[in-house]
């Protein structure tokens, strides 16, 4: 950043002599432009720089915090934190970029966060100003795309799978791409989806954001997939040019959807899902292209730094807040949780909104899934039932037709029924509906058991 153009040096600080030479050669050369050198951080007062510096870049933790330092700690004569927080307070800049060494996170870095996050820095409009980019229809689901965004800073996951929905000119493929850019910026910013598995695997090799845009349908196999690199899963394929050695991959990443119809219906996925529909917009609101994309380059910067206000604000809350209640995606829901003083949110805000988005997106799977809403028709209209797999296929094609009729999404064997059936048992349960599958004593024969609680 010393050597960026559009970037220039207002002081520097620096204690030993031998980087203070290379400093002034360096301003000598033309590398960057002139600016004073002051000597000690401890007398450097930043008061009459209030407002004047975009950025403070300071590397304080080598000596007392690294193993090379021996690791002093607070106790380290050479410990400068305290002298670095205060220079920031004092001039309140938009940026601070700080050094990072191996072992400061085991110490030190927890009282570092603390601090940063109640120093009186300058807000540049705070998450609000990421508003006007994002098509919602309602506050939860611009809390629900914020929350998603704040899930992705984290290093190992598990992250919830964002799924956007909606008609055409609903902006489902703007709002992804306005969502990835600030994480994971790359080029394309979303593209088809994967045609096997060992496709989404590389995918997930070479980006942090795994984002699939237009589909029209999530296969099988491709959910399973998903299910497992949104909550941390392995891969294994031959390696190439060889018979019997494989190649082994695990992988965790963020994963951004978008279509036009539900695609959720698997229970599995949509347990790990936020589902949100975005609505239609008006003629009169469309944006061009060219200004949107421009009004958001000037905003991003600011809005990047609240994530990382509200990334830093979790990391020093997050071991004094507990849960009443741990939903799907606990440790998401506590990450979140743990940074709603810096978004501005009531607290407790983003968990009722996460409760009424998961009721939402079960009862859109449960609506979407034929084999749920078979047995719940065949049990209100027939009341409790038992039987084999095969009886109750033969059933649920008397009494439910049209919902059996498609080979794609209804099972046409006993045994793909058993399997189904474990999936769908959570949304049968929400709406009452107890599954059993016990094997009689004797004959060994399983039975399914439908009734209602």
């Amino acid at each position: 950043m010393l050597a960026e153009p559009d970037y220039h040096t207002r002081a520097f600080v620096e204690w030993e002599d031998w980087p203070r030479t290379v400093l002034v050669a360096a301003q000598r050369a033309g590398y960057f432009a002139p600016a004073p050198i002051w000597t000690d951080l401890r007398s450097f007062d930043a008061r009459p720089f209030r407002g004047a510096f975009d950025a403070v870049l300071a590397g304080y933790p080598c000596q007392p915090f690294s193993a090379a330092g021996k690791r002093g700690g607070a106790d380290d004569p050479r410990h400068i934190w305290p002298d670095v927080a205060r220079v920031i307070g004092e001039c309140r800049p938009d940026w601070v970029f700080l050094e990072n060494v191996a072992g400061h996170v085991t110490l030190g870095l927890d009282t570092v966060l603390r601090e940063l996050w109640g120093l009186p820095v300058r807000q540049p409009g705070g998450i609000e100003a990421l508003r006007p980019f994002l098509n919602t229809a309602s506050e939860d689901d611009f809390r629900m795309m914020v929350a998603w965004l704040l899930g992705c800073f984290h290093p190992r996951g598990p992250y919830p799978i964002l799924i956007l929905t909606g008609e055409q000119g609903s902006a489902k493929s703007t709002t992804a791409k306005v969502l990835r850019s600030l994480i994971d910026p790359a080029n394309p910013m979303a593209r088809s989806a994967p045609q096997s598995e060992q496709d989404l695997v590389i995918a997930a090799r070479h980006n942090h954001v795994l984002a699939f845009d237009n589909l029209s349908t999530v296969k099988p196999a491709l959910a399973d997939a998903l299910c497992r690199i949104a909550t941390g899963g392995g891969f294994g394929t031959r390696k190439l040019h060889t018979d019997s050695d494989e190649a082994l991959f695990t992988a965790t990443r963020p994963i951004l959807l978008n279509g036009i119809p539900d695609l959720a219906s698997r229970p599995d996925l949509a347990d790990r899902a936020i589902i949100l529909h975005l609505p239609v917009i008006e003629a009169g609101a469309r944006q061009f292209e060219a200004e949107f994309w421009k009004a958001l380059d000037r905003a991003a910067p600011g809005i990047l730094a609240a994530l990382l206000d509200a990334t830093s604000c979790a990391l020093a809350r997050i071991g004094s807040v507990s849960l009443a209640e741990r939903p799907r995606m606990a440790d998401f829901a506590k990450r979140i949780t743990a940074a709603e003083p810096a978004l501005g949110w009531p607290q407790g805000a983003f968990l009722d909104a996460y409760t009424r988005n998961r009721q939402s997106t079960q009862a859109a799977a449960l609506d979407g899934n034929p084999l749920a809403e078979a047995i719940i028709a065949l049990v209100t209209q027939h009341g409790p039932w038992q039987g084999t797999a095969t009886e109750l296929l033969k059933i649920l094609r008397q009494t439910a037709p049209a919902l059996t009729a498609d080979p794609l999404t209804f099972p046409r064997y006993a045994n793909q029924l058993t399997s189904a059936l474990r999936r769908v048992q959570p949304l049968l349960r929400d709406r009452n509906v107890i599954v059993t599958q016990d094997r009689e004593s004797g004959t060994g024969q399983r039975v399914i058991r439908l009734q209602c609680r």
